[in-house]
């Protein structure tokens, strides 16, 4: 079977998705922009020569860019077209969807009010941006969700005959995993993400520091994400701020931080922190609810590396995550917990065993049995 497979920036699902689609009898292009590229390549390794590359040139415009897909679609032969991060141009893909009648299209919806909830602000922009999503909206008979609990949200939006499936964030992969190491001396911590104000609360960051180091417990926190916006610009001084007097926290003031380099940090962490704004508005003023609407990046992170997590108390979760999170609705809280794992470190231990079979729930082969009519030539 021949598969595309487009990405413009959520490179690590596009990942997910090639790994899942990855069979012997199948042939993979990967249509992308440059920088998704750079990144999928290093996470593919050796294996990125396997698959045919379609690189958007920066000498033409994205809209351009989406008739280079139709073609080589039809001069391929590929029968199934994975849209995973449509984020402008929307009339243009509805266009190519109902140009290829006969290939099988899915839509990954990372945020679904945005799709379906309209807030027009005067601009001929947002008004054909609007006009496009409705397009594609009906030309899409398949989508696809990164999380369970949001498939309720997507189903009471579209007609019954068209199909829902779930496909993670992020898959896991046996081979790579990496056994964190014990608590002893340090608790690692990391938040993963860039930072933003939109997708995190920050000062929560501080305020755990803060109440870490008066009451002793020894914890290491690391911002893994690069800044975009001036909310991420205060965050960096206020964490140079902070490093004059104490040395637990660790930033990156670049545009981009590297795979390479979050891999390392991600395998030498004991916790994932994500303190998301469950309620917020990204794009086109559209407010979205973590865990309803949209699911965090964060989730990813703890399939892929197998990580236990601290995440706000109201954030919903697939079931599968239960035994590996810690659920906190005040700061103090999670001092509480990470206090006892400093005593008594087989908490840790308990929690890190949670997180890994929490994450085998999320292996390739899963979802091959799930799904049986979708990544193989037998069930097209």
């Amino acid at each position: 079977m021949r598969i595309g497979i487009f990405e413009t920036s959520h490179f690590e699902v596009a990942y997910s998705l090639i790994r899942l689609f990855d069979a012997p009898d199948n042939h993979i292009t990967v249509f992308a922009y440059a920088p998704a590229a750079k990144q999928l390549e290093y996470l593919l390794g050796a294996d990125a020569v396997r698959f045919n590359w379609v690189i958007k040139p920066a000498s033409i415009t994205r809209a351009a860019f989406v008739r280079t897909i139709h073609s080589t679609v039809q001069e391929e032969g590929i029968q199934t077209l994975v849209l995973n991060s449509v984020e402008d141009n929307f009339i243009h893909y509805a266009r190519l969807v109902k140009r290829l009648p006969t290939v099988r299209a899915l839509l990954t919806l990372h945020d679904i009010n945005n799709y379906f909830e309209y807030r027009n602000n005067g601009t001929l922009r947002r008004f054909v941006r609007n006009f496009g999503k409705k397009r594609l909206i009906k030309a899409v008979k398949e989508f696809t969700v990164l999380s369970s609990t949001l498939e309720d949200a997507l189903r009471s939006k579209i007609p019954s005959e068209k199909i829902i499936r779930t496909i993670p964030g992020s898959i896991f992969e046996t081979t790579k995993y990496q056994q964190p190491a014990a608590t002893d001396g340090c608790i690692n911590i990391t938040v993963p993400g860039t930072v933003d104000e939109r997708r995190r609360d920050y000062a929560s960051v501080f305020t755990l520091l803060e109440i870490c180091n008066n009451r002793n417990i020894p914890i290491k926190v690391t911002l893994l994400g690069a800044y975009s916006d001036q909310y991420g610009r205060n965050i960096m001084a206020k964490a140079s701020t902070y490093a004059v007097k104490f040395h637990n926290l660790h930033w990156y003031d670049e545009e981009v931080v590297d795979q390479p380099e979050f891999d390392r940090v991600m395998q030498a962490t004991h916790l994932i922190f994500s303190p998301v704004r469950i309620h917020t508005s990204i794009l086109d003023d559209v407010e979205e609810a973590y865990g309803i609407t949209k699911s965090s990046g964060n989730m990813g992170d703890m399939i892929r590396f197998a990580r236990p997590a601290i995440v706000p108390q109201g954030l919903r979760l697939p079931p599968e995550f239960s035994a590996s999170v810690i659920r906190y609705q005040d700061i103090k809280e999670i001092a509480d917990q990470l206090e006892q794992i400093r005593d008594n470190p087989s908490k840790y231990i308990s929690l890190r065993e949670a997180a890994h079979v929490c994450s085998l729930q999320f292996r390739p082969e899963v979802f091959h049995t799930r799904y049986p009519g979708l990544f193989t030539k037998e069930g097209f």
